[in-house]
């Protein structure tokens, strides 16, 4: 029997981010770079071309993530 796993429950965004997403192939370009991020504002790991990880990286969003990392050292 399999258990469901809501967002207050404090393995869920490892287990979430523990496999790339179903589909992420086929959404991925030619400039495709290799790196995977999670996103700010859908917490859910995407693929990236160049110019989308260097906005993601310098842009701020990355930072924004920070509370993800404080929550998991708090487990």
């Amino acid at each position: 029997m399999s258990q469901l796993i809501y967002p207050n429950h404090p393995d869920f965004y490892q287990i979430l981010h523990s496999q790339l997403p179903p589909g992420w192939l086929s959404s991925v370009d030619s400039e495709f770079t290799g790196a995977f991020a999670v996103r700010h504002d859908s917490l859910l790991i995407q693929p990236l071309n160049q110019s989308e990880l260097e906005d993601y990286l310098w842009g701020g969003e990355y930072d924004e993530l920070e509370w993800l990392d404080d929550a998991d050292s708090d487990c």
